[in-house]
């Protein structure tokens, strides 16, 4: 697998050109006929045009998981523009102070944020979340909101977490104990594995 598979050096490189390429089958005909092959029609464009197999890859994958039985991306090009967009989009509806409440959830952002935790859960990695959501907020250069909001997505995020871990049979108990509101931030991975039941 040698040609497939990126390098550790690489992966940086091949996740920013998918991060380029990864809507532009949204502008095609058939995309805009057949909405649900968005990604897939990407994919077969950029193999087509003799781009990297992890860039075509994470192209498709990127909009994983799209549902609770979705798997996850488990490439490491594919899980890092997951993420990025993913987390882009917690972060720019936050900035304009645009949340779920109750049952509506129109740009269903429990559903991005559960993908996160679903993400770094099961493929096991460790992200400091409210850095990379000052990040984000820095460099889309959101003027217009200058309220601080990483403390309130983070507890959003808690809550996605505690949804997936008592979906996982977790105890409630040491699920609130764990991911408590005054507890200390932690990343939804630290969260998983100190609540996850003992065998």
């Amino acid at each position: 697998f040698g040609d497939i598979s990126p390098s550790r050096g690489e992966i940086p490189a091949l996740a920013r050109r998918a991060a380029v390429l990864a809507k532009a089958d949204l502008t095609t005909e058939v995309v805009g006929e057949f909405p649900e092959l968005q990604g897939a029609m990407g994919r077969k464009y950029a193999l087509l045009q003799g781009e990297h197999p992890s860039v075509a890859t994470a192209i498709e994958e990127h909009y994983k998981p799209q549902g609770p039985s979705d798997r996850v991306p488990t490439d490491p090009v594919s899980v890092a523009v997951a993420l990025a967009d993913k987390l882009d989009t917690l972060v720019g509806f936050w900035a304009i102070d645009e949340k779920p409440t109750g049952s509506k959830d129109p740009y269903a952002l429990r559903r991005a944020a559960l993908g996160v935790v679903r993400i770094l859960v099961e493929n096991r990695v460790r992200l400091a979340l409210t850095s990379l959501f000052d990040r984000a907020y820095q460099m889309a250069n959101y003027l217009a909101s200058g309220r601080p909001f990483s403390a309130d997505l983070l507890a959003f995020f808690h809550d996605r977490l505690k949804v997936y871990l008592r979906d996982q049979g977790a105890r409630y108990d040491l699920i609130d104990a764990v991911l408590s509101a005054g507890s200390r931030p932690i990343s939804p991975l630290e969260g998983e594995m100190s609540a996850k039941p003992t065998e």
